[in-house]
């Protein structure tokens, strides 16, 4: 029974350690600030993939990449993890990490738009209908308004 389902069970694994980290670096931004969140979690991920990397391939770093790669992981890890997660702390201070979280869950629909406008990426009634159906709910919850004034 449970061997069955387990694409959901750890759907539901993963979205409740979503919301707890969401939560979690909201309060700790409110207390030391998004910048310092982002570089304590920057430094904690670092020695933690690099312990990782270290067992599973037997170096810290992938030294065997080209210079090419590197660059190209250069530029992502900077996007990614600095820019990119430095805004998502500031908007869990700004606008709180319930309507922050909500926002990115409007990624998978203007993803899949954008393919289909920029690489002709065939969008079917099913796909179209579940789209509309995320953006509705997300609409329906950034519109009702919270009545204890947190953000959770």
């Amino acid at each position: 029974m449970i061997q069955s389902h387990l694409g959901e069970i750890y759907s539901f694994i993963t979205a409740i350690c979503w919301t707890v980290t969401a939560v979690s670096f909201e309060l700790a931004g409110k207390k030391i600030g998004s910048l310092s969140v982002n570089y304590i979690r920057l430094i904690i991920g670092f020695i933690l993939i690099s312990l990782i990397t270290t067992f599973s391939r037997g170096m810290a770093l992938p030294l065997d990449a080209s210079s090419h790669e590197w660059i190209w992981l250069s530029i992502s890890g900077f996007v990614g993890f600095v820019i990119g997660d430095l805004f998502l702390f500031q908007s869990f201070l700004e606008i709180g990490s319930r309507i922050s979280m909500l926002i990115m869950a409007l990624v998978p629909p203007i993803t899949a738009f954008l393919g289909f406008i920029t690489i002709n990426e065939v969008i079917t009634i099913t796909d179209f209908l579940g789209m509309v159906i995320t953006i509705f709910g997300i609409f329906v919850v950034v519109l009702v308004r919270n009545p204890e004034g947190n953000n959770f």
